[in-house]
């Protein structure tokens, strides 16, 4: 039993014996390297022995090994500065290379305004703004010769990270297999990057930089088990999908031990309890997440894409959690879980601590955009201040470097964040009526399409959108007042189909603003374009720089009506869709307002 008042039965000390284990024995994760595969071994064999469905799923990836850096002021002979060689990265020749060295700051886009990198080397900020596989496609859609990174942390830092340089989401396509950057890259620490930068501000600086590096085609292997449901529970076929990557830096402790860890004790917690599950689970321990960029969880979306569009209920993460020095709970959800995620939230923290929601962004594992299945994640997090006076380290200073050891695990935040977890995830597997609520989606939909179209030139009738949300507006209030009331009394046959509903309208409205690429495939990491309100949308941009008749303006007005066809296409869908389950709640109310705008009488005419 746990120290904490919970109203669930897991065990905190089962947690922390895993933690030990695998930091133990498993210190050193990096994909392809064999404790991998070892963890993954050691998680299956647990996983079994609490009478899940428990293997090792494996798949072809496109991986990179870790090689040699070398980094010295002016030329070979200069003073040296220590690095680390980034992975995905491309080597330089045998004797090296020697540029200057260009600061553009955080590395996104609007840094490079201004400045000729061609050439030459540029100093990027460890960060999220943007992601730093987007930070290597941009220095090297520039021309730029090489990336250094200067780590985040305090300006005296000395710690160097490891990182990775994909931009491709998962495994590459014929499409995007050019997109992988072909740049050289190194890892500074952050005092050293200060003093790069306090040298620039006095003149040029040159570096020379020697670096071997490999990429390759490898199998991996990640464990997934599957907790299934009664025979005779009502929607055993529906799940929920719980991951954390399995593959780290050596040690990377809270990066994922910690996650890890609490993942298995929610098996072993609602594997007691499955005669009273409603709905399945599967536990996935993701492979190929740090270096061949969310691998693991891309094959398995592209492997199981027709049963998760099905049946998937809901997507929870677990990653990075218990880190000490963390004094707020923070959440990334989609719009349609925050009020549950709030709720829960509350109830494991009441006033204990500050408690924030804020809308999740495609980052870590977060595969699922394009199918349309609800997400969200929460962890114990650094407080704005913290982040702030660490220059963006949401993930603590020792992120990606050896010192995420035991020594920065905060055990009273790892059992808080157990609980969280624990709570989401059983009562995802166990309500009767979904908690999905889909006015907040709405509204965030009608905010970031209001924003990206605004009052410029509309050449592809783009006002059609704003018009097919409004009409869908009534319908999501009917839904959501229906599903807080009258559908805990239904029939349980109708509340499955109430159920099922919600599953359809995750898969039509989340892929509307949260892809650029739509909902079969898999944007790049931290891509820029997804910084758009409407990434889809992100050529009206363009379109409005251009004079309207140039050929350029032309192509992207057919391109634009297009891509009107396919959001409001989905619009009219979800409107049909709660129109046709009202009927049957309400005893065959028939509503014609859909027939007519399909027959072009309704708003859009």
């Amino acid at each position: 039993m746990t120290s904490r008042m919970s109203t669930l039965d897991y065990s905190f000390a089962q947690v922390m014996r895993h933690v030990h284990h695998m930091r133990t024995n498993f210190p050193n994760r990096k994909s392809g390297g064999g404790q991998d595969l070892a963890a993954g071994q050691y998680v299956v064999e647990t996983l079994s022995s609490y009478g899940l469905d428990a293997s090792l799923q494996p798949f072809e990836t496109f991986d990179s090994d870790i090689g040699e850096a070398f980094v010295a002021l002016d030329d070979p002979g200069g003073t040296p500065i220590t690095a680390r060689p980034c992975l995905h990265a491309e080597p330089t020749p045998e004797a090296g290379l020697i540029a200057e060295l260009i600061d553009v700051g955080p590395g996104g886009l609007s840094d490079y305004d201004g400045k000729d990198v061609r050439g030459k080397f540029v100093l990027a900020e460890v960060s999220y703004a943007p992601a730093t596989p987007e930070k290597a496609r941009i220095a090297a859609s520039m021309g730029a010769a090489g990336i250094v990174l200067m780590n985040w942390g305090s300006d005296e830092g000395k710690e160097i990270p490891w990182r990775a340089l994909k931009s491709v989401w998962g495994n590459p396509t014929p499409e995007n297999w050019g997109d992988i950057p072909r740049i050289s890259g190194v890892s500074i620490s952050r005092s050293d990057g200060i003093m790069l930068r306090r040298k620039m501000a006095q003149g040029p600086v040159t570096l020379h930089i020697r670096l071997t590096a490999s990429r390759l085609w490898r199998t991996l292997y990640q464990p997934l088990a599957w907790l299934n449901a009664p025979a005779d529970a009502p929607e055993r076929d529906q799940f929920v999908i719980v991951s954390g990557h399995i593959d780290s830096w050596n040690p990377g402790v809270t990066d994922n031990i910690t996650g890890m860890s609490v993942m298995m004790e929610i098996a072993h917690l609602l594997s007691r309890q499955r005669d009273r599950l409603r709905r399945s689970v599967v536990f996935c321990f993701w492979n190929g997440h740090e270096v061949a960029e969310a691998a693991g969880s891309t094959y398995f979306v592209d492997s199981h894409w027709e049963r998760i569009n099905r049946d998937a209920v809901a997507y929870v993460n677990i990653d990075s959690v218990g880190m000490k020095g963390t004094e707020e709970f923070h959440i990334n959800s989609c719009p349609e879980l925050a009020d549950f995620s709030a709720e829960m939230s509350k109830a494991v923290f009441a006033g204990t601590l500050p408690q924030k929601v804020t809308t999740l962004r495609r980052v870590g594992d977060q595969s699922f955009f394009g199918v349309g299945v609800s997400a969200a994640t929460g962890r114990h997090s650094y407080s704005p201040a913290v982040v702030k006076d660490q220059n963006g380290a949401t993930l603590g200073w020792y992120n990606h470097t050896e010192f995420d050891t035991i020594d920065v695990v905060d055990e009273a935040a790892l059992e808080a964040d157990l609980d969280w977890c624990s709570r989401y995830v059983h009562a995802l597997v166990t309500k009767p009526v979904l908690p999905q609520r889909f006015g907040m989606r709405l509204a965030d939909l009608e905010e970031r399409f209001a924003a990206m179209i605004g009052d410029g030139s509309d050449p592809a009738d783009l006002a059609r959108i704003p018009m097919a949300l409004a009409t869908l507006k009534s319908e999501i209030g009917w839904f959501e007042a229906y599903l807080d009331g009258a559908a805990a009394t239904a029939p349980d046959a109708v509340r499955i189909r109430a159920n099922r509903l919600i599953l359809r309208l995750s898969r039509l409205l989340t892929f509307l603003t949260s892809s650029a690429i739509g909902r079969y495939g898999q944007d790049s990491y931290g891509v820029s374009t997804l910084a758009q309100p409407v990434p889809a949308l992100a050529c009206l941009q363009d379109y409005r720089t251009l004079p309207a008749d140039t050929l350029q303006a032309r192509l992207l007005k057919t391109k634009l009506m297009r891509l009107r066809q396919s959001i409001t296409d989905a619009l009219e869908a979800a409107r049909n869709l709660i129109d046709d389950f009202r009927m049957i709640a309400e005893g065959g109310r028939q509503d014609t307002t859909s027939m007519a705008v399909v027959a072009g009488q309704g708003p859009w005419r």
